[in-house]
């Protein structure tokens, strides 16, 4: 499934599996041209209504720019990286 780590997305498709991964849009909230693309490329599969990454999904995810590790990401960590870039927003 080396085509599912190689395989170009475009910007739209790139948000889309990154929204995916952070689970912060309901299914209805994404693009269904965007969602079909990740699914044909075995990145995102739809379980129940919900929107998961494929093992090939997260290996894709940890692979872009700026991923943040999914694992790591609680409220107050979040918060915190909130915090932190608006700090340096206004230095």
């Amino acid at each position: 499934m080396s085509r599912s780590l190689d395989a170009p997305l475009s910007p739209n498709e790139e948000v889309t599996l990154r929204r995916v991964a952070l689970g912060i849009s309901p299914l209805k909230d994404l693009a269904p041209r965007d969602l079909m693309r990740l699914t044909s490329l075995s990145l995102v599969e739809i379980d129940a209504g919900v929107p998961r990454l494929t093992e090939f999904g997260r290996q894709r995810y940890r692979a872009l720019p700026r991923a943040a590790d999914v694992k790591d990401l609680t409220l107050e960590g979040m918060l915190a990286a909130v915090g932190d870039r608006l700090r340096k927003t206004t230095d």
